[in-house]
């Protein structure tokens, strides 16, 4: 997940733009789907060859990549100094920061942790919650940013003698 500063202090939390590359191998798989048995379905004589398309149910395989574009376009998380927009796929919502009463991580999700419940923050992850404190204003205590883990250089083994 990606975290963009905008010009008045706030930043977003979103999926990345190259998701799009993984909805367009999605289609390219659905369109075989959605139109096969077109020409079998299609009913014409030898004189008269069928020239219409056919729409049928399997045209419901291409709502899939059409329900991926508008999660990657639509889910994010906004952090200003306000508080904190919650965008869904169906729905928004505005928690203010005296509605925030900490941050809560279970797994790979990240939680603001309100007076009525949990309301999970999408396309925030543990690695963006350095990002995310920065961007409450000083609402949440600062956390320092996370430190890359490099692998272990592989050295050689040191070669053993027979004697």
């Amino acid at each position: 997940m990606s975290a963009t500063p905008e010009a008045d202090g706030a930043r977003i939390f979103r999926v990345p733009r190259s998701a799009y590359l993984v909805v367009l191998f999605v289609l390219i798989g659905t369109i075989p789907l959605a139109f096969a048995g077109a020409l079998h379905d299609a009913v014409g004589s030898a004189d008269s060859p069928v020239t219409d398309v056919v729409v049928g149910w399997r045209l419901v395989f291409l709502l899939v990549p059409l329900a991926a574009i508008a999660f990657i376009a639509r889910t994010r998380t906004v952090v200003d100094p306000s508080g904190v927009t919650v965008r869904a796929l169906l729905g928004t919502r505005h928690l203010s920061w005296t509605d925030i009463r900490g941050i809560s991580v279970r797994r790979r999700s990240v939680f603001a942790v309100c007076g009525d419940g949990t309301v999970r923050l999408p396309c925030v992850t543990i690695g963006g919650l350095a990002a995310f404190t920065a961007a409450s204003g000083g609402h949440l205590p600062q956390l320092a940013p996370p430190t890359p883990k490099y692998p272990l250089a592989r050295r050689p083994r040191p070669r053993v003698r027979p004697r």
